[in-house]
């Protein structure tokens, strides 16, 4: 058991020794991650390979390779690389480890080892984009778009790799090797993005506080456009199945049927919408309706619309069948879409500008992008600039093209690369103004840098109300977007109202826009009178305020007040608690 190569367990097996509790611990439940670490031990065992096979399975079989996981590494010594099994410290011997990462990048996971030049970022930033931007940008996440049928998906029209290459990256997959090995084919790349352009330059002030401008030219030639499909789903119960005959007025089937919810011009007589239909926000997109009459339609939402890709229908095991309609927009980018790089570096589109009057350089090159020169000192983000240093020199034809984390080039490397190539050695550019014509004095830094397009998109989150639906208990504006909802005027933004000594707006957003409403007190008890309908002298019935504690009519007075007070007010007198109001003569 001292050895997993050679002992009889099984390499994926997992064994802890616990001196401690004197424990012998053994792990071989699934769903465990494991982690490979060069065994130091066992190294000398490469030369003994038979016809130099260096594969993974064969270092693996070998025992030069081991799975490690979590419960194991506690009592493992690992070297954070190679150099470190011979470096000396203070003129002692060599640590004794006993396990070694095969780069030093694998310190890292996944979507951390491909940020180019990670090493040199903040770590909050590195977070950022390992765990919000990399699931959050929009790539071509599947190969099978055509027949999958998601909730909600969106795909990018032309995905690109970048530009440099880390040793995770790599690992990923490869179209295939030199050297005469056997070719690979290439598995999905993990990147979701574009190269751009990017110039680092204050822009008319429209890129203030995190805003980029981008070149309106390159979105119309496709730069960033994706593509957003939402999916609409139905059921209803196949008799034949269930083996049971329900009423006949019970009876739901797909169908076309005047509807008084909704647009049904799109629909065809079996209740679904043609291929190509334009559905707009109202429209019915799956016609449905019992046999009673009842209309069970699905209709599209506020702000939902698209056209129609794919219509699906199919029975399921539970003996019901189901109906799917595929929407399909196509989205360019719009002012208010958030964009970031691979450096935790997020923004949102504020500018679209014509490429005539972008800063062009000498060779005519215009930017993509431009973004504010003050994102780069507080964030610390230098590996931004680093990346489109050398993204610039793999651009005119270097080999250098590696950005692993921890084992990148130095920063005289990239920059005399840019040298060699006839550029400014710190990646400046001499730019001429795209309005004027006239050079610009300073120089600008301009680089290809690799970009994503999130999913946060202004289109999915602008909100509008003049007059809508209200709560009916609460007589206030409804909360969803979808529902044609109110914007919520909280706690805070009534402390801003008060500040400015606005007391009419406050009164007006917190009042008259919400919920106003009118109630009748009693002066004479200051207790609330309700408006009953009651007999009068002469057999006749009128309707009208009365207070049931005075058991009169007069001095009975009309206030405006909030509807959630009137109803805080009935409710509390459901519970035994009557409330006294104060009135003064305005």
């Amino acid at each position: 058991m001292g050895d997993k190569s050679i002992s009889i367990c099984h390499r994926l097996v997992e064994i802890k020794r616990d001196g401690q509790h004197r424990e012998v611990r053994i792990f071989s439940d699934a769903g465990r991650i494991l982690r490979p670490l060069l065994v130091v031990g066992n190294l000398k065992k490469i030369k003994d390979l038979k016809g130099g096979d260096y594969s993974f399975q064969s270092l693996l079989e070998n025992g030069i390779i081991e799975l490690i996981g979590p419960e194991e590494e506690e009592d493992c010594y690992t070297a954070w690389g190679i150099k470190y099994l011979l470096m000396e410290k203070e003129g002692k011997q060599p640590m004794e480890y006993t396990h070694c990462e095969l780069d030093m990048s694998f310190l890292l996971g996944l979507s951390c080892g491909i940020i180019p030049f990670a090493n040199h970022d903040h770590a909050r930033r590195v977070l950022y984009q390992s765990e919000k931007h990399s699931q959050q940008a929009i790539g071509f996440s599947t190969t099978n778009p055509n027949i999958r049928v998601d909730t909600n998906t969106h795909q990018l029209y032309y995905p690109q790799k970048p530009l440099f290459q880390t040793m995770l990256s790599d690992c990923l997959g490869k179209p295939g090797y030199p050297r005469g090995h056997s070719a690979k084919l290439p598995k999905p790349e993990f990147f979701n993005g574009q190269c751009a352009i990017v110039a680092v330059n204050v822009h008319l002030g429209y890129n203030q506080e995190d805003s980029l401008v981008m070149n309106r030219a390159s979105l119309e030639r496709g730069m960033f456009r994706s593509e957003h499909i939402r999916s609409y789903k139905s059921e209803v119960d196949n008799k034949e199945a269930l083996g049971k005959k329900p009423k006949f007025e019970d009876t739901v089937n797909f169908g076309k049927t005047q509807s008084k919810i909704g647009r049904v011009d799109s629909l065809d007589d079996d209740g679904f919408p043609f291929i190509g239909a334009n559905l707009q926000s109202g429209d019915i997109v799956i016609g449905k309706y019992a046999e009673s009459g009842a209309d069970h339609s699905v209709k599209l939402k506020h702000t939902e619309r698209g056209m129609v890709q794919k219509v699906v229908l199919s029975a399921n095991d539970e003996g019901k069948n189901f109906a799917v309609v595929s929407l399909r927009q196509v989205r360019s980018p719009c002012l208010g879409d958030k964009f970031s790089s691979m450096h935790g570096q997020k923004g949102v589109l504020g500018f679209l500008e014509s490429q005539e009057n972008f800063p062009f350089t000498v060779q005519g090159i215009v930017p993509d992008i431009v973004i504010n020169p003050h994102a780069f000192p507080s964030r610390q983000t230098p590996g931004q600039l680093l990346e489109a240093a050398l993204g610039k020199g793999i651009a005119l034809g270097s080999t250098q093209k590696y950005a692993t984390p921890f084992s990148t080039l130095s920063v005289d490397a990239i920059t005399d690369q840019l040298h060699r190539a006839g550029f400014s050695r710190w990646g400046n550019e001499r730019v001429y103004n795209g309005r004027t014509g006239e050079m610009i004095r300073s120089l600008i830094f301009m680089g290809p840098t690799f970009y994503q397009r999130l999913h946060h998109m202004a289109e999915d989150k602008v909100k509008f109300r003049n007059t809508g639906p209200v709560h009916p208990l609460t007589r206030q504006p409804v909360a969803d977007r979808k529902r044609f909802g109110g914007i919520k005027f909280g706690e805070m933004e009534r402390d801003c109202l008060i500040a400015h000594g606005a007391a009419a707006n406050l009164h007006e957003r917190l009042f008259t826009l919400s919920d106003s409403s009118q109630m009748h007190i009693c002066r004479k008890c200051k207790n609330m009178a309700n408006v009953i309908q009651r007999p009068v002298p002469g057999g006749r019935k009128i309707r009208g305020p009365y207070c049931r504690f005075c058991e009169s009519v007069e001095d009975i007075i009309r206030v405006n007040v909030p509807y959630g007070a009137k109803l805080l007010c009935q409710e509390l007198f459901s519970m035994g608690i009557s409330l006294k109001f104060e009135t003064e003569v305005c």
